[in-house]
């Protein structure tokens, strides 16, 4: 099992929710792995996207 760090608070108390799309319960925020990219969406109160960036992955 591979341990991923979010890219936008650097917790490892992420889950995997689906194939390459994790969820970090420490932020709220949703990470999408594509080959060296995260792209990290973050959720208001309401649950819609309030902030969305990429960023360099490497797992």
């Amino acid at each position: 099992m591979i341990a991923v760090e979010c890219p936008n608070c650097k917790s490892t108390n992420v889950g995997k929710i689906g194939n390459n799309l994790y969820f970090c319960r420490d932020c709220n925020c949703e990470i999408k792995i594509k080959k060296c990219t995260a792209v990290v969406s973050m959720y208001d109160s309401e649950g819609c996207i309030s902030k969305r960036f990429k960023v360099c992955y490497n797992a």
